[in-house]
């Protein structure tokens, strides 16, 4: 799609504008604006810094498409629509369609391996300017040093990277994290410009039991005006009422459409969550309605970088809801406007005069192929690719990984009774079935993984402290046939998680974790079969995305050559010991039963 001029002269020139006022204000994000200059720009007195032209454009406000539309901007900001103002610069869009840029409603960045300036260059060509990041993995590590990481790693992107403090930390009294974050620490940064509000409440029996410190929290945030995201997974009736009452205006855990809908008609927010391991949009797509439809906001949750790559960020999402049948304007509002609103975002997620001129051309409403993208008016990526350089922020961080001296026979599991509680993991679910099943035992009362029941042994280490503690237990449902997976990623604590079928493999793969500093491991006796070290908190690296990617291909390869029956197992083993998530989890401590809320007997007389 041909410019009618260079796009390093504009981008150049946007580095650089000259200071045409002497009135500087302050923006929401903290940085400044010029709105003299905006004034002079949308009046006609000053010639704007670009028109995009002959674009058809996306009204979120009236849901319609305007088409053969002029949008000027000066500053960072969008200045006039059809207005007959002049540009330095312009573009002929040709017809294509401009959209606000899209923005994750709820994202762990962790999750996707990357540190946040990577992340950006994936994202962003696909149409993300803004995300609401949770730092809840890495603060859950790291503490007060994590959320810091976050707020200084991901400044001065293209990417608007905003934040949510973390709620619990640790997320429950039922395993071992390696930091606390209590209501005191929290003042400094619900002052900061680009925190949004409180991060995911998950201890939700926690929080309607009364619990002062968790009410604390709460408490902060609601003084200081701003948000507070949920977690309710399967909260209905009077229990969800009080929740909601609290001030948790959102939430992305409703799996069915009754769940959602009852949410919606007490006010929430529903996030629609397509991630990599649980992908909710299928199951709640129906209930959206032209009525409902602003209620409605995407996000990805938890996505590992080959899912971005291959498949897509929010653009995806678009595209499937638009394939089952939403009205393409809808869906972009979900993506845009709604998310904006939820937030307080009062100048992002719509194309109109004062709101930040962060747009997506896009080739069609049923692909959402992002053809360019601009940032604060200015391109930077095109055809997919980032068109601008991304600077990395160096962050000092301690080292996270540290285990208490391990030997081969901490790994034994004594048979206690004929019977044993298994973890049911389920494809594309982050709920687990709490099954009963004959115990695994060997004729020397020792209990074995029994790969002909897909019945395997599955352990959590502590790893920040060197406690020594570990959880040992049974998972079924990874389908794995040979050797073993661990990793440093286990939600919430992340502390070392392995699943394996002998000794020789498990006892490889908790030793070579400890040896990288912790990262992802698949082992088959004392070979390693594939490895990816994540040095910052044991959960991301520096690396860049083709890189990781290239390391993941390699499980991948292993996985298809073992014919595992989940698609998805290292982001499912990330989850086996989130012990805020129905139905039976492993933690560093043992078994949870998270129905009850109560740890619970590995085995059954």
């Amino acid at each position: 799609m041909p410019a009618s001029s260079p796009w390093g002269t504009l981008l150049e020139r946007a580095r650089s504008l000259p200071d045409r006022s002497d009135r500087l204000l302050e923006a929401p994000g903290g940085s400044t604006l010029n709105y003299s200059g905006i004034l002079a720009s949308a009046s006609g007195k000053q010639v704007c810094d670009l028109n995009i032209e002959h674009c058809t454009l996306v009204d979120v406000f009236q849901g319609c498409l305007v088409p053969d539309a002029t949008v000027s901007v000066a500053y960072g900001r969008i200045v006039g629509i059809n207005d007959g103002l002049l540009a330095h610069q312009s573009v002929d869009a040709q017809g294509y369609y401009l959209a606000p840029a899209f923005m994750d409603a709820h994202v762990h960045i962790e999750s996707s391996l990357l540190s946040p300036a990577e992340y950006a260059r994936i994202v962003v060509p696909r149409g993300t300017t803004a995300v609401a990041a949770d730092p809840h993995e890495i603060v859950n590590v790291l503490g007060y040093e994590g959320m810091n990481y976050m707020l200084r790693s991901s400044e001065g992107l293209p990417l608007d990277v905003y934040l949510t403090v973390p709620s619990c930390v640790p997320a429950t009294n039922f395993d071992s994290s390696g930091a606390s974050l209590y209501a005191s620490d929290m003042h400094q940064f619900a002052r900061e410009d680009r925190v949004l509000g409180l991060g995911e409440v998950m201890n939700f029996p926690g929080l309607i039991a009364g619990e002062t410190t968790l009410l604390d929290k709460l408490a902060i945030f609601r003084e200081a005006r701003k948000a507070i995201d949920g977690h309710a997974p399967a909260l209905r009736g009077r229990d969800l009422s009080a929740y909601i009452a609290m001030g948790i205006a959102s939430d992305h855990e409703s799996t069915s459409a009754d769940e959602a809908l009852e949410k919606l008609s007490k006010g929430m927010y529903v996030m629609i969550r397509e991630g990599s391991a649980a992908r909710d949009l299928a199951s709640l797509v129906d209930i959206i309605t032209p009525r409902n439809a602003r209620r409605f906001l995407l996000c990805s949750d938890d996505r590992h970088p080959t899912d971005l790559v291959r498949e897509g960020h929010i653009d995806r999402m678009l595209r499937l809801l638009v394939a089952s049948g939403v009205d393409p304007i809808d869906a972009i509002r979900m993506a845009t406007l709604n998310a904006a609103e939820r937030y307080g975002l009062k100048t992002f997620g719509a194309v109109a005069p004062g709101y930040q001129a962060d747009l997506v051309l896009l080739r069609d409403l049923k692909n959402f192929e992002a053809l360019q993208v601009f940032k604060d008016g200015v391109p930077v990526a095109r055809d997919g690719q980032m068109t601008t350089p991304i600077e990395e922020r160096p962050y000092p961080l301690r080292d996270s990984v540290n285990i208490k001296w391990l030997e081969a026979s901490d790994f034994h599991i004594k048979a206690q009774g004929p019977k044993v509680r298994v973890i049911e993991a389920r494809e594309g679910s982050l709920i687990t079935g709490n099954l009963i099943m004959d115990t695994p035992m060997g004729p020397d009362g020792l209990c074995y993984s029994d790969t002909a029941r897909d019945l395997l042994r599955i352990y959590v280490i502590e790893r920040h402290r060197g406690t020594g503690n570990m959880g040992r237990g049974f998972i079924r449902g990874l389908g794995l046939k040979r050797g073993a997976i661990a990793s440093t990623i286990s939600h919430d604590s992340h502390n070392m998680i392995i699943v394996g079928v002998d000794d020789t493999s498990i006892f490889k793969a908790a030793r070579h974790l400890n040896k990288i500093g912790g990262g992802l491991v698949a082992t088959v006796g004392d070979r390693v079969i594939a490895d990816l070290p994540l040095p910052i908190g044991g959960l991301m690296t520096n690396q860049s995305a083709s890189e990781v990617n290239q390391r993941l291909d390699a499980f991948e390869a292993f996985f298809k050559s073992e014919g595992l029956a989940n698609t998805q197992p290292l982001m499912t083993l990330s989850f086996m010991a989130l012990p805020v998530i129905p139905h039976l989890k492993l933690t560093d401590r043992g078994l949870v039963d998270v129905d009850r809320f109560a740890m619970t007997d590995l085995f059954i007389n």
